[in-house]
């Protein structure tokens, strides 16, 4: 389309977005991406273009310079424009490996278009790219499973800050040597777990820590999803298909992932075992429905619930049809209980609260999850990753520790589904 159409378009986006508490805390419109009229959005290239101007960056005039590794879905519908049109960062390179990427998804840009709209190079690997001598403060990391590990070591290693994209891996061993290498380095190392950083995550985690539910001996959490389109689909090979030596993959690694991670982050819970069993899709094969007890240290214990199979569709255009996920976490302690629970498409079904056998009780209003909002200038933890580039400080929702207890808790399940029989952490 022409300039102006493609100027008209933007402004109706904009136009229909829809905003909760702050701009941060944006209420996503839920939809399988079509890249096309969001990449040739020309205000976002421009600024990535020109880079910072005189109302963005630093206060010193500096911008983030951060390289996106993968070019799949989630980069060119999420992360790529995202950076584009934050004003504190600028994208630097690309890196991935295939020259037409391609998604059964939806269609994909190839890379070389990819590096012209962006204003940025292409290169096929994180070792072309160090060589390169291309400055560089810090990486997203978006691409398969099994690559995380050695992506992150590189990072890790070059004094890189890093977001990789969760799970951190889907192997424990990969998961204890990352977490070990981040916890040595002086550079941030986060996992895209954007829920962790939600205002109502830190404000649970610091009532956990405080005692003011005591000590936590029994969680119940859920997560309900309408995403069968996404996990019985054999297709979505990324999403479905076990990859270098995992027991197995769907909803478990896929979505879960986000709900474990919040729980562990609120709670400090490490898992010791776990027993699960699972539904999984005559299609595609993987895990359509999880249910788990998972067995943590000092004697607590996690009930999970998990589903994909929810109807409806979280990426409706028409928000009267869109159908969110539900969430629901509840941590039992000595002293009192704190639950938090909604719709995640609809801030007002939920709240954080807080009561006490002592007589406490507290209350904090609204329910936000996972930020998935594509067409925002990117979630909390992009944010953190940011500012961790700049210098400036920032808030860490999930490290290298809670990728690794979240990696601990999925595998211990996966076996067992497969086993029949309780699992310990792998040692």
């Amino acid at each position: 389309g022409s300039v102006s159409e493609g100027h008209a378009q933007c402004v109706r986006r904009l136009q229909r977005r829809e905003f909760s508490q702050s701009r941060q805390e944006a209420v996503p419109r839920r939809r399988v991406f079509d890249p096309t009229p969001l990449i040739h959005n020309l205000l976002d290239m421009k600024r990535n273009a020109e880079g910072a101007d005189s109302d963005g960056g630093a206060a010193d005039g500096r911008v983030a310079r951060i390289a996106v590794l993968g070019a799949g879905w989630w980069s060119q519908g999420w992360h790529l424009p995202q950076l584009a049109r934050n004003a504190r960062a600028r994208i630097v390179a690309i890196v991935e490996p295939e020259p037409a990427p391609r998604s059964a998804i939806t269609p994909l840009v190839p890379t070389v278009e990819l590096g012209a709209r962006y204003g940025a190079p292409v290169y096929r690997s994180l070792d072309e790219l160090l060589a390169s001598g291309v400055a560089l403060d810090g990486l997203i990391i978006c691409t398969p499973h099994a690559t995380h590990a050695r992506l992150g070591h590189q990072a890790i290693a070059a004094g890189l800050h890093v977001l990789m994209e969760k799970p951190m891996t889907t192997d424990v061993q990969e998961a204890r040597g990352l977490a070990a290498a981040a916890a040595k380095s002086r550079a941030a190392f986060m996992v895209n777990n954007t829920a962790n950083w939600r205002r109502s995550t830190a404000i649970a985690a610091e009532r956990v820590a405080a005692g003011v539910v005591g000590s936590v001996q029994h969680v119940v959490c859920a997560m309900h999803s309408p995403l069968l389109w996404l996990f019985d689909d054999p297709d979505n090979e990324g999403w479905t298909k076990p990859s270098d030596g995992m027991v197995g993959n769907g909803f478990g690694w896929g979505q879960l992932c986000h709900l474990l991670a919040w729980v562990l982050k609120v709670t400090a819970l490490t898992p010791t075992s776990a027993y699960s069993q699972m539904t999984l899709s005559e299609r595609s094969g993987a895990d359509l429905t999880d249910a788990a007890v998972i067995r943590c240290g000092g004697g607590a214990s996690i009930a999970v619930s998990g589903s994909a199979t929810v109807p409806g569709n979280a990426h409706s255009e028409d928000a009267a049809h869109s159908v969110g996920k539900w969430i629901s976490v509840r941590i039992f302690g000595s002293g009192g209980t704190l639950t938090y629970e909604g719709d995640d498409q609809r801030p007002a079904s939920g709240a954080l609260e807080v009561r006490t056998r002592a007589g406490l009780h507290e209350r904090h209003d609204g329910f936000l999850f996972e930020n998935y909002d594509a067409d925002s200038d990117g979630p909390e933890s992009m944010h953190a990753l940011v500012s961790a580039c700049l210098g400036d400080d920032y808030h860490v929702g999930a490290d290298a520790d809670v990728g690794l207890r979240t990696v601990l808790a999925l595998d211990a399940m996966y076996r067992s589904a497969r086993s029949g029989r309780v699992e310990e952490v792998l040692g």
